[in-house]
């Protein structure tokens, strides 16, 4: 009777620990955003970081989502964020799988540098080539800043506080061996930048935006006397050297009724993707979404230059291996 009494008790108690870790396993197999899936499992669903629903990442991240759950099978969802510099760190979280970004807050993740405290060893490329933000500095047509070295000292608006813009900027005056300190940084809205600047409270705007961008056309269109500076071959030459995700530019001088063209840099918008998720699945996603490339262009006008042939081009993080697969297999890298 004891022998059967004890025979009893661990059988049970087996069962019990069986129930246990079998419930443990569940939750840590389960399918919460951002939840990287084992090698060869498809999860039952993603999230894309985007930013807030008024902006172009949003109504683009939409247009990935329905690409991969009508595509694919998984159920994808864009979510509304912070915007670039966050959905770096949401990446690094696991709180989402894919992301819209800049690419020089890719890099800047990547590398720990600021805004970001610690490496973001999580991150990889997906795709690069979105949209082009592009560098512009905006100064009255009778200054005599001439050129971007003439910056130092002055009264600089470099947009909204927090806004990625900023760093594009540091990157450019560090080509010319300006640091931070040696300008009179203002944060405000480039709107309210360019007011200030035509009513002489200021000496310079930055403007980091898909050209024409309103806050100057609304200048030109009113006839206001300015001038847009161009950067010089050494700098770009320095710049590409320390930076290569940057890409020149030459901006006609219809764009903005200039005398003459305009040679800056651009940054492009890159959708960056977390390092764990699965190989094979991540090459079905960027499948996906070049076979579908009309759909995506069709999400918001700023992503109408998507290009494969340049996906895979000066990328600011490592490519996950799932996207490398796919563009070395279409020729493109």
């Amino acid at each position: 009777m004891k022998k059967k009494s004890l025979a009893i008790f661990l059988g049970f108690t087996l069962l019990l620990n069986l129930i246990i870790v079998g419930c443990g396993n569940q939750k840590n197999q389960g399918n919460n955003p951002g939840s990287s899936p084992q090698q060869g499992t498809k999860p039952k669903f993603l999230v894309v970081g985007t930013a807030s629903s008024g902006g172009a990442y949003y109504p683009i991240g939409i247009g990935l989502a329905d690409i991969i759950t009508n595509t694919l099978g998984i159920q994808t969802t864009a979510q509304v964020t912070g915007g670039a510099v966050e959905n770096n760190e949401l990446i690094k979280k696991k709180d989402v799988d894919l992301a819209i970004t800049m690419s020089v807050l890719a890099s800047r993740a990547y590398k720990g540098e600021e805004p970001y405290k610690g490496k973001n060893e999580e991150i990889r490329t997906l795709f690069t080539g979105l949209s082009k933000g592009i560098f512009h500095v905006v100064v009255n047509d009778k200054s005599d800043i001439r050129s971007i070295k003439d910056l130092k000292g002055k009264k600089v608006v470099l947009g909204p506080a927090g806004g990625g813009g900023i760093y594009v900027t540091l990157d450019v005056l560090s080509a010319y061996g300006i640091s931070l300190s040696e300008i009179q940084p203002l944060y405000i809205p480039y709107d309210e930048g360019t007011s200030a600047l035509t009513d002489g409270n200021v000496d310079a705007v930055v403007v980091q935006s898909a050209a024409p961008a309103s806050a100057i056309t609304q200048l030109t269109a009113a006839k206001k006397p300015v001038r847009i500076l161009s950067i010089e071959d050494d700098i770009l030459k320095i710049i590409f050297q320390k930076y290569p995700y940057y890409k020149k530019i030459d901006l006609p001088k219809e764009i903005y009724n200039t005398d003459q063209p305009i040679t800056t840099i651009y940054d492009d918008t890159t959708v960056v993707i977390n390092k764990d998720l699965d190989e094979q699945m991540v090459y079905n996603i960027t499948k996906a979404i070049f076979e579908n490339l009309d759909k995506v262009k069709q999400s918001h006008p700023s992503a109408k230059n998507l290009q494969l042939e340049n996906a895979a081009k000066g990328v600011p993080v490592p490519l996950h291996p799932g996207a490398e697969k796919y563009y070395k297999e279409k020729g493109v890298l």
